[in-house]
């Protein structure tokens, strides 16, 4: 069974530095699918994966909408960060980020 969830509200992972709230708040949804159990505990990792490889990459999340190998590696940094820290299935994670219509 694939559990869908999707973040409209993206403030967390869109911050800017000083805590202000970036101007793409709620124009881009982050969809996480998962072949897992979304505990809050895969769901934090998630986030905290997503928040680091945002930070390491340099790349705006508009960057990372229009190139698909981003969007790769940052599936793989997050299903990595799954298998070392939750012992889940690596691939148990799919993460896409879109545009909100």
């Amino acid at each position: 069974m694939v559990n869908n969830i999707k973040k409209n509200e993206t403030s967390t992972i869109l911050r800017k530095k000083g805590n202000k709230q970036s101007s793409i708040t709620n124009k881009i949804s982050v969809v996480a699918s998962m072949l897992c159990e979304g505990t809050p505990k895969v769901k934090n990792t998630i986030q905290e994966s997503l928040d680091v490889f945002i930070a390491l990459s340099g790349y705006s999340v508009e960057d990372m909408i229009e190139n698909k190998g981003l969007i790769d590696a940052l599936n793989r940094h997050i299903n990595n960060d799954l298998v070392d820290e939750l012992d889940l299935e690596y691939g148990s994670v799919i993460i896409n980020i879109v545009y909100n219509n």
